[in-house]
This record gives C-alpha cells, structure tokens and sequence, in this order.
C-alpha cells in the first residue's frame, strides 16, 4: 500500500489528502533546517488560512483562503492554475470566489468555465475505474506583481477513520506573511498536538466545542543537503490527531482492512500449490512472496474509500494487479492457506526514520508483510527486490502491525556485496583489451537480474561502447549475462555475476612515459560510493548512512620493455563508519590492485552532522587513493615490436 499524496499536498497531509495516503508513495517535503539559501522567492504566500470544523464521526469541512503573488517570471506558468485533488465518491470540492488581483487593483474573476473538472492525470491511464479527480482553477492574465485569490470548500463526507480526525501541515517554502491553521473541535474530541515552528492560541469554547489555532512562525528556510532524512524527522511542523497512540491507527486499519483477507477457493489453491514439497514454514512464506511480486503487478487505484481500504484477496489474484494495500491483503490469505499468520504493517518508505510523538497516519504511506512466527518481513510490490530481503529505504523502520497494534521494526542491515574482478592488457600503442566480472550477492542480487532480464537488446549491444565513451575512449565489446532467473524461484535471491569484454583503441597514449588512474573497477564500483561521501562539505542535517561492501581486485598487464616506474602507497582505514583497503603489488610485468570497501554504523541508519565531521579525515584518504595513479614508461622500440607481432602472439584475453 502506498499512501501517495496529491502535488498540491506537498507542503501539507490533509485529512482529505491522508484519504489518498495508503497508496504507495513517499512524500518528499521540500525544507530543510540552516542558512536561509533554499526558500523559493518565485512566490510569496501572501495569505494562506485554513479552517476545519470538524464532526465527532470524524466527517469535516474545510474552508481554505489563499493568496499568493507572483514574483518571477518563471512563476507564472505554475502559479497560473491552482488544483486540488480529492476524491468524488466521500468529498466534493467547491470553488467559493477566486480571481486575480493587478497590481492597479483591478480583480480578473476566474469565470465558471476556467474552473476544469478532470480525473486524476496520474491514474487516466490505470486500467480499472477510481475515483480521484482534480478541479483545477484557471486564472487569467497572470503577470509579475499579481496577487492569485481562492477561496475553497471541501467537504469530506465520510471519514476515513469513524470517529478520528488527524491532520499535518509543513510550511511551504517561499516567503510567507500569513499561515494560519485553525480546528473547530466537537469537545469530546481532544487534539494531541506536535507542533515544531508553530505558534498556538490559547483554545476558544463554545456550545461544546474547541477551537484551536496555530500560526506559523516565520524562519529560515535552507536547502535539503544530499542525502538528508526526510524534513519532518526534523523541521518545522503540525500535526495534530484524535489518536491516541499508533497502536490506535494500526487497529483503526486493520479494522477496515481485515475482512478483504479471506481466502477464497482460487486463493487457497494458488498458495498450496506453490507450497507444494516445501518443508519448512520459511520455505512456503517465500514461495508465496516471490510468486506475488512477479506475478501482481502494481497498480494505485481509489476506489469509494480506497485509500485505505484493500480490495479483496479473490479479486487482486483474478486481476493481477493492486497496490499495496492490495498486495499485503493478497499475501495474508495466501499465507494463511498454508497456516502461516502473517499481518500488514504500516511503515514509512521514504527517508524518515523518526515517528512524530503524535500518532498520526500522516508519516505511513506504505504497507508490507510481517510473520511474526519468522520474523520476516516481506514488501511483494518491491518486484526487483528477492523475497526475504528489502529495499534499502525500508530498513531501521517502526512498523505498525495493524492486525495486533504493536509497534516492531524492520531490520537495520541485511547482507549485500559487490565482488569484482578486472583484468585490462595494454599493448605498446595505447590500446588494451580487457574482461570485467561483478558479483552481486545478497540483497544486491536481483535488482541487476531483473535490469539485465528487462534489458533491450540494442542496449546489451552497445552497452561496452557507451561505457568507454563515458570515459573518453572508443571500443567495442560484448556483455555476457548470467542466468537472468526469469520465473525461476529457485534464483531468487542467489548471486548474480555478469562479465563485459571487449578492447579500447585508447585506454592510454603510448608510448612514452605515462600516468594512468589506477582503477580496480570498470563499472560502478566503490570509488562511485566514496566519491558520493563529498556531496556535502559541511551539514547541519541528520543524513543517511552510507551503507556498501565491495571488493575489487584488479590486473594491468604491460607491454615487453614497459617499465612501471611508480605505483600508488597502500591505504589503511579503519573506523567506526569505514573499513578500507588499498593494496598495489607489483608482478612480472603487470600491476595487482586490490581494493575492500565496507561503510555503515552500527545499530542505525541515520548519521548525525557530528558522524559527518568525523568522516572527513578519512574521506579524504579514500578519495586520495581512488585518484591515485600509476607512471608506466614503454619506449618506442616496444611499439615497434608491436607493430610486427609474433606467429601466435595473444590479442585478446583468455
């Protein structure tokens, strides 16, 4: 399940908006904390005042009063129309007033044609039926110094949770004047609040309700920095929410979502076939996993509630495709057939890893599978990913097992390595042929077998071409796969090796005296992972780790004559962050490379700006070496040899 979020819901979750949040994607907010150099001065929110009254079913309208002016030219194409997302069958969306306000005064009203009503772009081409569209305001004669006015009402019929309300805002990122959220409570229903960068009013009473208020406090707003953790792990935000604990939200789902996991007949037979001869309970889970990711393709669809509400087990496997809510409910009946408890659990699958203290569904926005009686997660829309192992992004994760409340979480490691060996002959001209072998073991494994499986074969055939032009060089070569797997659930999850061939007119000039990188790697090695630890100088922002383990050897082969008049020192690193290795032995007229690689921090993904300060010394060991080269000397008489060749002299590699 993937709680995906309308464009429009960027800066904010809505509980109109949380109606389409367990759809399978990740909010990426766009602030980070630090110097005031990320705000985007095309727009100023002038005004920006949103108010619900909310019911005690949990149903709500809200009225939403907005202005904005145009300060760029860049900003006008964008600013120009105004959407909002919502879903037809529990919400309707009414356009209240709108218009554009010259900078002389005059007011250009947005006329009853320029208001579209469309289903939702994103989804047009899904093919099943869903409810999701979007009213998009048109406004007209949009210039640098116009101010765009709209006022909206949204009424949500039905709520998602009954009984429930919760609701998030993060500030926009423009210069703002006025941002104020405000919550018209029946009494009975007490907001628990989290509210970093807003400033309350003291609540109002009246005729058994609450009012509650909150206005945005202006501060900076710096630049996300590389790699950082998701903004509300860190930065200014509200949430507010009925909830009184995540193990509340978990139930609250399970309670709508339960009832679609029932096996059917053509269910139960599909999961006892494929557990079929399969001994152990960790066996039959896996065979169950690898044969939904491959076989039900994902898909978002809403339909009535379905943003959280699953569709049946029976009509996920008659159709083929669902989401991920759909998904887990298609893996809870099958596993259930062949007696294996498993639930849902809800988790973040972007780059939070911080659960507000405010139980919210805001932060959720994707479900997976849990056996408890294994311990085992399980995410079948990752279709890429071997079963038993999971994305990178849903690591040290809290997760919300809807079917008990409790609160677990997803492993923090999980085996994965890249081994390579690279072999490159250099002749006295320059040119060299070469054989380059990856292994990927682990978690790492199918992700290259379900590239290669997918790959197009004028691709394949001309992939050793484009990789040499990238560094300069003209060739040719040939990619020779491994066994790709394709329905095959026996390789998932095993290594997958795959080796590039091939020769280069240029690797160096010769001959001739000569510095030459040494490389131990042709192809998306470990000097790609430590060179991505310099994106930032400096950070002000919690990151994630950087996580690898790779292990390259390679051999340059030199020409008869050729001298190699200096090679690179070895490197040692050790540290709580890097293990690193960087041998260079010299042989009978070739060069042996040796290189390991192993980064992480125990216990955690998340590296502070103080783990960042502490890297650098080490950084810039590493990257020293991985510039490093090698003085290789060929005089021209070994060119000349060259030029005649032997009776039996080697060209290619063995």
């Amino acid at each position: 399940m993937s709680f995906s979020l309308p464009p429009s819901a960027v800066h904010r979750i809505s509980r109109s908006a949380v109606l389409l949040s367990i759809v399978c994607a990740t909010l990426v907010p766009l602030a980070a904390i630090g110097a005031d150099d990320g705000t985007d001065t095309s727009i100023t929110v002038v005004k920006e005042l949103q108010e619900f009254v909310v019911q005690p079913d949990g149903s709500f309208v809200l009225t939403q009063q907005s202005a904005r002016q145009v300060n760029e030219q860049r900003a006008v194409a964008g600013a120009g129309q105004r959407q909002f997302h919502f879903n037809r069958t529990v919400e309707e969306v009414a356009v209240l007033e709108a218009y554009n306000q010259k900078p002389d005064g005059r007011r250009i009203p947005v006329l009853p044609e320029q208001i579209k009503l469309q289903q939702e772009p994103a989804y047009s081409g899904a093919p099943m039926f869903q409810d999701m569209q979007v009213k998009t305001l048109i406004y007209s004669d949009v210039a640098v110094g116009d101010v765009l006015y709209s006022t909206i009402r949204r009424t949500r019929r039905v709520a998602m949770f009954s009984g429930q309300f919760d609701d998030v805002t993060y500030p926009e990122y423009h210069p703002t004047g006025q941002y104020t959220v405000i919550y018209d409570m029946p009494a009975s229903m007490a907001l628990k609040v989290d509210d970093v960068g807003y400033k309350a009013a003291a609540p109002a009473h009246h005729d058994g309700r609450t009012v509650y208020r909150w206005d945005l406090v202006p501060a900076e707003n710096p630049r996300l920095e590389a790699d950082t953790v998701a903004y509300w792990d860190f930065g200014r935000r509200l949430i507010v929410s009925t909830f009184d604990s995540y193990a509340s939200v978990g139930l609250a789902y399970d309670s709508a979502a339960a009832p679609a996991a029932a096996p059917g007949p053509a269910v139960a037979a599909r999961a006892r076939a494929l557990a079929e001869g399969l001994a152990t309970p960790r066996a039959k889970a896996l065979a169950v996993a690898d044969w939904v990711r491959k076989n039900i393709r994902y898909v978002a669809v809403y339909i009535g509630n379905g943003g959280v509400v699953p569709h049946s087990a029976d009509s996920v496997l008659a159709n083929r495709y669902g989401d991920c809510k759909d998904h887990t409910t298609l893996m809870e009946a099958m596993l259930r057939a062949v007696g294996i408890a498993s639930t849902p659990a809800l988790i973040n699958a972007g780059n939070s890893y911080k659960l507000s203290p405010v139980a919210s569904l805001g932060q959720l926005n994707h479900a997976i599978t849990y056996v408890p009686a294994l311990d085992l997660f399980l995410d079948s829309t990752a279709e890429d990913i071997a079963p038993g192992y999971l994305p990178a992004w849903e690591l040290d994760k809290d997760a919300i097992l809807t079917r008990t409340g409790a609160l677990a979480h997803t492993p923090v490691t999980q085996p994965g390595a890249v081994k390579s060996r690279f072999r490159v002959r250099i002749a006295a001209d320059g040119a060299a042929t070469f054989q380059f072998t990856r292994d990927q073991t682990g978690w790492l494994a199918d992700p290259v077998r379900f590239e290669h499986r997918n790959w197009r074969k004028a691709d394949q055939d001309r992939f050793v071409a484009t990789l040499l032009a990238s560094f300069g060089m003209k060739g040719s070569g040939t990619v020779e796969q491994g066994n790709p797997g394709d329905g095959d659930v026996a390789s998932a999850g095993k290594g997958y090796s795959f080796t590039l061939r091939g020769k280069a007119d240029n690797w160096t000039y010769l001959p001739g005296t000569m510095g030459m990188a040494a490389a131990s790697s042709l192809y998306i090695g470990l000097a790609n992972e430590v060179f991505a630890l310099t994106n930032e100088t400096a950070r002000t922002q919690p990151f994630v780790c950087p996580e690898s383990d790779f292990d390259e050897e390679a051999d340059y082969e030199f020409p008869a004559g050729a001298t190699l008049l200096a090679v690179p020192p070895d490197v040692h690193v050790a540290s709580p962050y890097f293990q690193y290795d960087a041998r260079f032995t010299r042989l009978d007229g070739r060069l042996h490379i040796a290189r390991r690689f192993k980064s992480g921090k125990a216990g955690t993904r998340v590296c502070t700006p103080q783990d960042h300060a502490a890297m650098q010394a080490d950084i810039r060991r590493m990257v020293r070496d991985l510039r490093s080269q090698f003085i290789l000397q060929v005089p021209d008489t070994a060119l000349a040899a060259h030029s005649q060749p032997a009776a039996g002299a080697r060209t290619n590699l063995d």
